[in-house]
């Protein structure tokens, strides 16, 4: 297939066998890249599939080697982990209901899976840590735990080590409230006693790339930031980097109608997530809340002159 890298021969199946910490990433979405590039920075090889060709482009110039899916048994065979960051289906998760055998059967010795901390669902403001009762109804949050369960039973049978990541919600340099602000397309609403947590894919990609590498983390550990926080807190601080007047503020009462299921869930769940396990395990987060964040973001804006304010 043009544009791919083909690992079908068994000369290419030796040559993958003799390099050290071999990592198979499954689902290289917007997160993968800056995974990848922390796999790479200490020393291992990045492996992965994606139809996408501009996102083929961008992680090839990084170093990640790009496999043609038919190749999957082959370069899973020598690998030492494999991280699946693809989102779940029907069967929960498509990686493992589709290559089970050949991950079985493999090199691999640890797997990542990325979740999301909304299978713990509304907690009603209240602090939720890593034991705490998942209590989410919303269709896309339980398809993530069906996935976490069925990779959870893979893994004892295949005698696999497993860590489940759960996410936070997620922001960086091509997804932000300062993008959708600039955009258009953000609409300040406010909702009692609603918050979040968010995490940086600086900060992902440093945790889930030095687990994937050193193989040593199991278990299920939340990735969130120090701060949970309101919508309108965040936005206000966005607002002010811009040097812009927050416009009229909603009430979630006053929308909810006119939001989309999956908006709507989004503001039916809230939660404040402890991070007391990742800061133990990984110490100082590059961006602790979404103030350092957000203002390393709005820097390099103004540092790129095809951005307009």
């Amino acid at each position: 297939m043009s544009g791919f890298l083909c690992i079908t021969n068994l000369r290419e199946v030796l040559k993958i066998s003799k390099i050290k910490n071999k990592i198979v990433i499954m689902g290289l979405g917007k997160i993968s890249k800056e995974i990848c590039l922390n796999i790479i920075k200490k020393g291992s090889v990045a492996y992965g599939f994606t139809s996408n060709r501009e996102r083929t482009y961008v992680l090839r110039n990084i170093g990640v080697k790009i496999f043609d899916i038919g190749s999957f048994d082959a370069v899973i065979q020598n690998a030492d982990s494999l991280v699946i960051t693809a989102p779940p289906d029907k069967t929960g998760c498509p990686i493992i209901s589709k290559h089970k055998k050949s991950i079985a059967h493999s090199g691999v010795s640890w797997i990542g899976y990325v979740s999301s901390t909304g299978v713990y669902g509304d907690y009603k403001g209240k602090v939720v840590n890593e034991k705490s009762i998942l209590k989410s109804d919303a269709s896309s949050s339980l398809s993530r735990l069906k996935a976490e369960n069925i990779i959870k039973n893979f893994s004892l049978k295949s005698n696999k080590s497993l860590c489940i990541f759960r996410l936070s919600g997620i922001y960086g340099f091509e997804r932000n409230i300062i993008l959708q602000i600039l955009n258009d397309k953000f609409v300040p609403i406010y909702k009692r006693n609603h918050f979040f947590n968010r995490i940086h894919e600086a900060d992902i990609g440093r945790i889930i790339g030095s687990c994937a590498v050193s193989r040593n983390l199991e278990g299920i550990i939340n990735l969130s930031d120090n701060k949970p926080a309101s919508q309108i807190e965040v936005a206000q601080y966005a607002y002010k980097l811009l040097g812009k007047k927050i416009p009229k503020i909603l009430n979630y009462e006053e929308v909810y109608k006119q939001l989309s299921p999956i908006r709507r869930s989004f503001w039916e769940n809230s939660r404040k997530i402890d991070n007391s396990l990742l800061k133990n395990t990984f110490g100082k987060m590059i961006y602790p809340t979404y103030k350092e964040g957000l203002l390393d973001i709005h820097t390099s804006y103004l540092n790129n002159s095809s951005f307009k304010f």
